[in-house]
């Protein structure tokens, strides 16, 4: 089994969809950006990017995705694709798990890290992300805000 196998085999929605690989690009970059500034462990960063919303199985609601995502996690460490310390993977799968709940409470940096970096890519959906739902001083600041507003408006990712 090829290692883009278990990463591609549970993808239902097409990757160039509103939750597919240019989001997964947006959010990492904005995730380090915010890592860069608050010292967030950037393996877990990345990491988070591109498994959040590869579970997906629609666009609009789907509470589940953030636990599916979590197995997928679970199976490419057992393939020994991806390679953890036991805090990064629990602070990966803690973001993971519920990283799309408005009512999300860590006070781990990485995981906030990971929420924030999430949230700032809702421009792509026309949503101005709200300063009161983001975790980091960093990613709620206005500065950051408008990097990711200029970043989606550019499109090129």
């Amino acid at each position: 089994m090829t290692n883009n196998h278990i990463f591609l085999k549970g993808i239902v929605l097409p990757l160039s969809s509103i939750h597919g690989s240019s989001h997964w690009r947006r959010v990492e970059r904005f995730g380090l950006k915010v890592a860069e500034a608050n010292g967030a462990d950037r393996e877990v960063v990345s990491l988070f990017a591109y498994l959040h919303d590869a579970r997906r199985v629609n666009n609009d609601d789907d509470p589940g995705h953030g636990e599916r995502a979590v197995v997928l996690l679970d199976e490419l460490i057992k393939e020994n694709i991806i390679n953890l310390t036991t805090k990064q993977y629990q602070q990966l799968a803690k973001a993971l798990s519920i990283h799309n709940q408005t009512d999300a409470r860590c006070d781990d940096i990485t995981v906030q890290t990971c929420w924030d970096a999430d949230r700032l890519d809702l421009w792509r959906c026309g949503i101005i992300p709200d300063p009161k739902l983001m975790y980091t001083s960093h990613g709620k600041s206005p500065e950051m805000i408008e990097y990711a507003r200029e970043l989606n408006k550019e499109n090129h990712l």
